[in-house]
């Protein structure tokens, strides 16, 4: 479809602007003196590039837990409505079997996306410290070997992103080498690595962090820990949840200023009951309930299961907390669409896949547009 978006502020090269914004087909244009099959009045309207969360375990009832491709394809439709156009599904820590059926969902449903595309597979683990193992399946921890890392690669044929892991345990040098071959990202999280432990793992490769502070060895004066590491260092980049609850919106501040736009990726690491509407409230098989914004184990309120957060709300936590526009856009899209090298995507700009998330001057969603569809929101 031929769409024009007119008289719209967006986030353009770096800066909000108002422009035209054209879509031909699934990705953007320039726009000209031509038909358009759709003309919307963008005025009082901004635009950003759609929202790119890498660490999402569920939202709407649904989640990677369920091993069904039913269920990635409901977090697809979900995830639309919160302005997310891309998405990495993210697997527990879980047995072997379990793991692999996960992906073998995932894999299934790629392709057949009705709202936000699979970009990619996070598996948090399952090679992570047993001093660290926060809401992950003690059962389904495992030492690196090169088996259990073939059989994980064999069962995501490809779509393996992203994987989770501490550094300090032996035999990580040779899932390094691995990683590295298949361009899999590996992100130092659930570790209880020193400073030292760190660094090792920083050099022979592992140069991103996983939920910064949360599941790791903490920045202290004499053993500076992973932490440390992730922000005295300019080879690391970290992903942060952006809920002002795993990490007070003051030091989520002080991440960006610190690492900069290009090294800080916002994700939410939702779990299946966000956003849903009825029914149980399980994640990972335990049943939650909500506590000061966070999902907790159902009867015990000190118990915290993880986050209730989307990526829509971490965009506008962001700009509520100061931070501009221009960069709460960056860093909730641009800044993984590079570092993951999904180099068609994060930016409106021509030639790139038409992601967008259309919201009114007081930040709430109009509607969103992937590959080109406005899949939720505005219909005429």
């Amino acid at each position: 479809m031929e769409i024009l978006i007119k008289n719209i502020k967006a986030v353009i090269s770096g800066r909000v602007t108002e422009t035209d914004i054209a879509i031909s087909g699934n990705h953007f244009s320039p726009a000209g003196e031509k038909e358009y099959e759709k003309v919307i009045d963008g005025h009082g309207l901004l635009a950003v590039p759609g929202f790119i969360d890498t660490h999402i375990h569920g939202i709407g009832g649904y989640g990677t837990e369920d091993g069904t491709e039913e269920a990635i394809l409901g977090m697809s439709k979900s995830l639309a409505k919160a302005g997310v156009t891309s998405f990495f599904p993210t697997i527990y820590t879980d047995t072997m079997e379990r793991i692999t059926a996960d992906e073998r969902a995932i894999v299934a449903a790629h392709g057949k996306e009705k709202g936000a595309s699979i970009a990619g597979i996070h598996i948090e683990g399952p090679f992570i410290s047993p001093n660290r193992i926060g809401a992950q399946n003690p059962l389904g921890r495992l030492e690196p070997s090169k088996e259990a890392m073939d059989t994980m690669l064999a069962s995501g044929e490809g779509l393996i992103k992203e994987m989770t892991i501490a550094p300090e345990l032996p035999g990580v040098e040779e899932i390094v080498k691995i990683a590295r071959n298949k361009g899999i990202i590996l992100s130092m999280g659930h570790t209880d690595a020193t400073y030292d432990e760190a660094m090792k793992g920083m050099d022979i490769g592992i140069r991103h962090t996983t939920h910064l502070f949360n599941a790791m060895s903490a920045l202290k004066h004499r053993n500076p820990g992973v932490v440390g590491c992730a922000l005295l260092n300019d080879a690391m980049s970290v992903e942060i949840i952006g809920d002002g609850k795993h990490v007070h919106p003051d030091i989520v501040k002080y991440v960006i200023n610190t690492k900069g736009k290009d090294r800080t990726v916002i994700i939410t690491d939702s779990l299946r009951p966000t956003m849903q509407d009825e029914g149980i409230l399980t994640a990972n098989g335990v049943e939650v309930m909500m506590g000061d914004g966070l999902w907790v184990t159902k009867g015990k309120p000190d118990l915290i299961q993880g986050s209730a957060l989307t990526m829509h709300k971490a965009f506008v936590n962001l700009v509520s907390w100061g931070v501009p526009i221009d960069t709460a856009s960056y860093i909730t899209s641009t800044s993984a669409a590079k570092l993951y090298e999904l180099s068609d995507r994060g930016e409106i700009r021509p030639g790139f896949r038409a992601d967008l998330v259309v919201m009114d001057m007081n930040l709430g969603i109009k509607f969103t547009v992937i590959n080109g569809e406005i899949v939720c929101g505005m219909t005429n």
